[in-house]
C-alpha cells in the first residue's frame, strides 16, 4: 500500500514539474527570441497547448539555453 502511494506521488510530482518547467522554459524562449529578433520571431502564440510540441519545442529549447546556460557561463567566467 506504502509502496503504491509512492508510485502515484512520484508520477505526480513528474506531471507537474513537467508542466511548470515546460511553460516556463517556452515563456522564456519565446520572450527572449521576441526580443532579439524585434518581434518576429516566433511567430507561435505564447499560450500553447503543448509547449513540447514540434512546432515548439526549440523554443522550449532557447528558453532553457537562457535560463541555465547563460548564467553558468557567466559564472564560469567570473569564477573560472
Amino acid at each position: 500500500m506504502f509502496e503504491l502511494l509512492l508510485r502515484g506521488l512520484a508520477v505526480l510530482a513528474e506531471v507537474l514539474l513537467e508542466l511548470v518547467f515546460g511553460y516556463l522554459f517556452y515563456a522564456s524562449g519565446w520572450l527572449m527570441l521576441r526580443l532579439l529578433t524585434l518581434g518576429n520571431y516566433p511567430r507561435l502564440p505564447l499560450r500553447v497547448s503543448d509547449p513540447m510540441a514540434p512546432r515548439s519545442s526549440w523554443v522550449s529549447a532557447f528558453g532553457v539555453l537562457c535560463m541555465v546556460g547563460l548564467p553558468l557561463t557567466f559564472l564560469l567566467f567570473l569564477y573560472g
